[in-house]
């Protein structure tokens, strides 16, 4: 697809190295994202980033964080908060040796932590009395990370495993976070936020599972409206785990719901749940393929999109068009593609995807009614969305010469705007065809899904 179809791109660039970015989900009037800097020569940073679609301009707030940001994770719940795991480093002009935030003392400034890296709640408060500087807030510690967790492959050795990455739950109502290290996958609750060391609920390591692998774990997706149930990648593997069940007193890996085995043929980084049709997951891998799977019935993926020439790092479906996805790699491109066969337009319109089960037709009917409720209460939903649905139904015995308009699965449009590796793509929370990369060099990219796939759908 041409660039003139997918429109201007709009650029915000830093001289900073960035791994880290994150749609604020909790704010759905403005297109606003957060990136953090690594702060490898330098104090790291926490830019936020508007972009105003009236004017097609791009806005910033600069947020001093000492340690540098390794990772970071919007909270639904609270649009002025974000959970950081910082890279554990504090500035030169320190006399601590311990993990800090940056800024004016709250409640909890004397928490302290070993050195290494942490994971923090902070708050993104601008002061306007004391100019541009502006400073993140600790609210509360999550985890100190310089603790140590035996690996499944060498029970022997006690190795130190810092937090690489840090989830929450999309319901706002829920308030619990996924912190994920190589070895382990900690839930927390962050419901009281009087807590400043609030404590964990739930934790996944090979410890606490005798029985199964877990070694070298990716990532972790939560289910999207269900609290008590997230996914987790280790090495080539999905696993689903079920937190009702405390895994410190279960046996072996009797709270493991789901796996996976070899779902990719390296390493998987990505993983996302379709948030209208939770039994569905996407995931990204080292072997360059985005692979969608049926939780319900996984021995075999449900499509493979293999558009990538290197590792996955990224992969997110549309909150409201589910048959978009984009995907971003260590090859510098992001993709947009569309899924629509295992879509929720195909339950919808009555269609029946390649996920659906012949044999359940009436499991298949309160699917088709809990997605329908989904895609109601979604904020952003369109009629134009409804009518296409019925249209759809309505005309699904005609010629394939008629739906030749309509979407199919495949690469929509890649987008090349970057020279370095992208860590991240993620859509806005206000508009459902906006989207945002960020790639190591410090490159923020705001793209468009391009006006004829948007036809597709909303015609």
């Amino acid at each position: 697809m041409d660039a003139a179809s997918r429109g201007t791109s709009y650029v915000y660039g830093i001289e900073r190295h960035t791994l880290c970015l994150a749609s604020l989900t909790g704010d759905t009037s403005n297109n606003r994202f957060a990136l953090g800097t690594l702060g490898i020569t330098e104090p790291g940073e926490i830019h936020v980033v508007d972009f105003r679609s009236d004017e097609n301009t791009l806005q910033s707030t600069v947020y001093n964080h000492t340690s540098g940001v390794r990772a970071l994770a919007s909270t639904p719940w609270d649009p002025s908060h974000i959970l950081v795991v910082n890279c554990g480093r504090t500035s030169a002009s320190s006399n601590e040796t311990t993990t800090t935030t940056a800024g004016s003392p709250t409640s909890s400034s004397s928490l302290s932590v070993s050195a290494g890296a942490a994971v923090e709640l902070v708050a993104l408060s601008s002061d306007q009395e004391h100019g541009p500087e502006n400073e993140t807030q600790r609210i509360a510690l999550l985890q100190p990370a310089a603790h140590t967790e035996s690996s499944q492959y060498h029970q022997h050795q006690q190795r130190p495993v810092p937090p690489h990455a840090v989830v929450c739950h999309p319901a706002t109502h829920s308030k619990r976070a996924a912190v994920v290290s190589t070895a382990s996958v900690t839930i927390w609750d962050l419901s009281h936020q009087s807590e400043d060391r609030p404590a964990p609920i739930f934790t996944v390591s090979a410890s606490t599972q005798p029985m199964t692998i877990i070694d070298d774990i990716g990532t972790a997706a939560w289910h999207p409206t269900n609290t008590n149930q997230f996914s987790t990648t280790d090495s080539t593997c999905i696993r689903t785990w079920d937190t009702r069940v405390d895994v410190h007193k279960a046996q072996g890996p009797a709270t493991m719901a789901t796996a996976v085995d070899c779902a990719h043929s390296a390493k998987i980084r990505a993983l996302n749940y379709n948030p209208n049709l939770p039994y569905i997951l996407a995931s990204g891998g080292d072997d360059g393929a985005v692979r969608i799977w049926d939780l319900r019935n996984p021995a075999t993926a449900l499509l493979e999109l293999a558009n990538h020439s290197h590792w996955v790092y990224s992969v997110e479906f549309n909150p409201n068009h589910d048959q978009l996805l984009l995907s971003a790699g260590s090859d510098g491109l992001v993709n947009l593609e569309s899924a629509v066969s295992v879509s929720s337009a195909h339950v919808v319109a009555g269609i029946g995807g390649r996920h659906s089960d012949p044999d359940a037709s009436t499991s298949r009917r309160h699917q088709q009614a809990s997605a329908l409720d989904n895609i109601a209460d979604k904020p952003r939903a369109s009629d134009a969305e409804h009518t296409h649905a019925a249209e759809e139904n309505s005309d699904s015995d005609t010629d394939d010469n008629e739906g030749a308009q309509r979407p199919v699965d495949g690469l929509v449009s890649q987008f090349d705007d970057h020279e370095t590796s992208v860590y991240a793509a993620h859509w806005s929370a206000a508009d459902p065809w906006l989207f945002a990369s960020l790639s190591f060099d410090g490159r923020m990219v705001i793209n468009f899904v391009p006006r004829e796939e948007k036809y597709k759908i909303l015609l």
